[in-house]
């Protein structure tokens, strides 16, 4: 039977010898990229310093050979190559990845080599993901593992993207439900007199959000210097629609008075941590679900001030586009999207929005 070849970006076994007192020799056969097996070396006082000597190097040359992805690349390496091929991504787009492969995907699959995932074990995979974490959780996972067996296809690891051949994801659009404009002050007075949610910063930042429809996102973003007065200027957004300058209500401007009395330096946070420090999205949005549990105030996300504030300026009498250019949003035309202005957010927005924070 014939003897099995070395495998690429591998070696052989690694002999030792005592070529002198005092120098060792550790010795194997290494089979480079282009399948030529060369020999490599390492001196050292003592057998186990020469081993050790040579097996440091051949992870240096393991390190800067094993460019493309191989059928028995572990899925956990693979995510992470992924990731690295990701890194000139937005933050926050980032952020989402590196979830999905860590938090998400590698505690499922992560030792199953590249050659193992195939279309039924992935469709498995996301069912699960779908049953444990939602719909949403299994979306970004597809989309994830799409690009991570992309990468695998075009190092021919594997002969096509085996997520291609699965089943769409199908769920319900459930979306944020908006706080009745009624409830909406006293739910925002019994936010204000928690003291955890008033030390925070939580009140502060969730007043601000439902009197102005900010995404949380874009809030967490501000600085303290994006504020003039009653303007504030939202400079990172998901979308080019979302960069804008919008006039607050009154009651939203008095509230911020105090953040932007000090420092107007760049990249102080306007709605920083205790700490000072630039939040973070999901603890805030846990810091939220406590305050809500703790207070009783329902079940309402972030996302479902920016839907009050949608209704109410709509209740006012806004135009479509009034709305759309306070919200961030795509214009409804390619007209209004051209020509007309998003830098201004009207005054009548915040006077109806004044109108409903009382």
């Amino acid at each position: 039977m014939a003897r099995p070849r070395t495998p690429l970006n591998s070696y052989g076994r690694i002999s030792t010898v005592e070529i002198e007192s005092g120098k060792w020799r550790a010795r194997t056969r290494y089979r480079f990229d282009d399948g030529k097996l060369r020999q490599v070396e390492k001196f050292a006082p003592s057998r186990a310093k020469a081993e050790a000597a040579l097996k440091q190097a051949l992870t240096t040359i393991q390190a800067g050979t094993a460019v493309d992805v191989k059928r028995e690349t572990r899925i956990r390496d693979l995510g992470e190559r992924f990731l690295t091929s990701k890194a000139d991504r937005a933050p926050r787009t980032l952020e989402t990845y590196r979830h999905s492969v860590r938090k998400v995907i590698i505690p499922r699959i992560g030792d199953l080599a590249v050659s193992e995932a195939t279309a039924e074990r992935l469709q498995r995979t996301l069912d699960a993901i779908a049953a444990e974490n939602g719909p949403g959780e299994a979306k970004k996972a597809r989309a994830v593992l799409s690009g991570m067996m992309g990468l695998a296809a075009r190092s021919d690891a594997v002969k096509a993207n085996p997520v291609r051949e699965l089943a769409p994801i199908q769920a319900k659009a459930v979306g944020a439900t908006a706080v009745p404009l009624a409830e909406l002050p006293s739910m925002l007075q019994r936010l204000a007199s928690d003291e955890a949610a008033a030390s925070s910063g939580l009140a502060d930042l969730v007043t601000f959000l439902a009197g102005t429809g900010v995404r949380i996102s874009e809030a967490l973003d501000l600085d303290v210097s994006d504020v003039d007065g009653n303007v504030v200027t939202i400079r990172k957004s998901k979308t080019t629609a979302g960069e804008r300058r919008i006039t607050m209500p009154a009651a939203v401007a008095e509230m911020l008075k105090s953040r932007t009395s000090g420092s107007r330096e760049p990249e102080v946070p306007l709605f920083p941590t205790p700490l000072g420090k630039r939040r973070d999205r999901r603890n805030t949005s846990g810091e939220w679900q406590a305050a809500r549990e703790r207070l009783g105030l329902g079940d309402y996300t972030f996302h479902s001030f920016r839907k009050t504030v949608a209704t109410a300026l709509d209740q006012a009498g806004l135009s479509a586009r009034d709305i759309a250019e306070y919200l961030g949003h795509a214009n409804p035309s390619l007209t209004l999207n051209t020509y007309m202005s998003k830098t201004v957010g009207g005054r009548r927005a915040a006077d109806a929005l004044d109108a409903v924070l009382g």
